[in-house]
């Protein structure tokens, strides 16, 4: 516990003025995309849905830096052979998805959807009116259709050629990767957020949901006990969401960008595709092989979760529940001593009273996520250990470097040599 003490300590120290700086950094350019995509919403929607995830990655950019600054002061985490732009291009690649998970999941998909809602619409009937014959595609109203199924399918097949490719182009087209993963990624869980929320409707309307209110209503105005229990059991699972789900999520992300493995290499990890021949065999396995690693990075990122111990999580879920505590409680403090203004003065100061609290409180939470990774990482028995993020090692020692592309081989060569490592496997097996 003292040596978690002091890791905390050390990052704190040694990185809060650079955390700081990475967490307004990310929130002022989250905060210049969406009025941009806004603005471009209000001539045309699509253009503005192009520039949304960009917002998104905006606030995904800085995470992905503070945790990659504090590294260093990791004792079991830090790596030599670790830095530069092309782990934290790669770091940011393969947190995308996660990240994406967890901000739609939390509602702030939602909320920059709105947002940017709010101002192309502004702008659209400052424009053209309220006529829809006029407005066209302007607006900013974002509606599940054809236009915007192509928009993801482009981008996830733009991201697999990239990926298939990236040996033999520049350097640079890892900006274009990075931004077609975003993409493709911020409209499928768009498209999730929506077919649940329609769900959820339907399932709303049904008879036998009316009937279970009905119910539920009889029992508070008839037994009130039973109606306390309710209430009672909903919020402890509230607190349990809160208190168990949300630092398991940023366990997590932190897994990811750090690039947590295997100390030996899971059964996903030894998938061997078809024995298929030919070039088809080759673009399916390199798409396959991909897939597969990603999925082996993020299992490895969610087993830190309970690799550490229940006495280690929970003391890490005990030092997140405080840290939200004093963030609401210094939050609501900074209100109370600015005092009571007209709805047009909170306008303006709402969200900067905001992000400045949360410029004070965010490096403790990285501080709090990263002692908790490290801590875990530390022990012998989690058989867990971080990789540059930038090379991912397939078994077999096929080096995959930057965005996950094996090196291209002509295919009879390729086969030859699985077929004499299996001739070795049988005979090692047979001795």
């Amino acid at each position: 516990m003292s040596q978690a003490f002091r890791i905390f300590a050390r990052v704190v120290a040694g990185h809060w003025p650079a955390l700081m700086a990475w967490y307004l950094g990310g929130e002022a350019l989250h905060r210049v995309l969406i009025e941009l995509a806004g603005f471009v919403g209000g001539h045309t929607t699509l253009g503005g849905l192009l520039l949304l995830p960009l917002a998104v990655a905006a606030r995904l950019v800085s995470y992905v830096a503070m945790y990659l600054t504090v590294r260093p002061s990791l004792p079991h985490s830090r790596r030599e052979d670790a830095g530069g732009i092309r782990e934290f291009a790669s770091a940011t690649l393969t947190a995308i998805l996660p990240f994406f998970a967890f901000y739609t999941a939390w509602g702030l998909l939602d909320a920059d959807q709105i947002e940017f809602f709010q101002i192309a619409n502004s702008l659209a009937v400052g424009g053209v009116g309220y006529d829809p014959a006029e407005r066209g595609d302007r607006g900013g109203l974002i509606a599940v259709g054809v236009l915007p199924v192509a928009v993801l399918l482009v981008a996830f097949v733009a991201r697999l050629l990239f990926a298939r490719y990236a040996a033999r182009l520049p350097r640079w087209t890892i900006i274009l990767a990075t931004y077609a993963e975003a993409l493709w990624t911020f409209m499928l869980f768009m498209f999730v957020a929506r077919w649940w929320s329609g769900v959820l409707d339907w399932f709303s309307q049904r008879e036998a949901v009316g009937w279970l209110r009905g119910v539920g209503d009889w029992f508070a105005v008839n037994l009130a006990p039973v109606a306390i229990v309710w209430e009672g059991a909903a919020w402890v699972v509230g607190i349990l969401v809160a208190a168990l789900i949300v630092p398991a999520a940023w366990l997590t992300v932190a897994g990811v960008i750090f690039g947590t493995t295997f100390d030996s290499t899971p059964s996903l990890g030894r998938w061997r595709g078809a024995a298929a021949r030919g070039a088809a065999r080759s673009a399916a396995m390199s798409v396959a092989r991909t897939l597969v690693m990603r999925l082996e990075g993020l299992w490895a990122a969610v087993a830190v979760i309970w690799r550490g111990g229940p006495l280690l999580y929970g003391a890490y879920a005990l030092s997140y529940a405080a840290w939200a505590l004093a963030e609401q409680a210094g939050t609501r403090a900074v209100f109370q001593l600015i005092g009571g203004h007209e709805a047009s003065f909170w306008a303006g100061f709402f969200p900067l009273v905001t992000v400045a609290v949360a410029a004070v409180t965010e490096p403790l939470r990285v501080a709090i996520v990263v002692t908790a990774y490290d801590g875990v990482l530390g022990r012998p028995r989690s058989e867990l250990d971080t990789r540059p993020s930038g090379v991912d090692v397939e078994p077999g020692q096929i080096v995959v470097a930057a965005l996950d592309v094996e090196p291209e081989r002509p295919v009879d060569v390729v086969g030859k040599q699985e077929d004499e490592q299996d001739a070795v496997r049988i005979r090692l097996d047979g001795a």
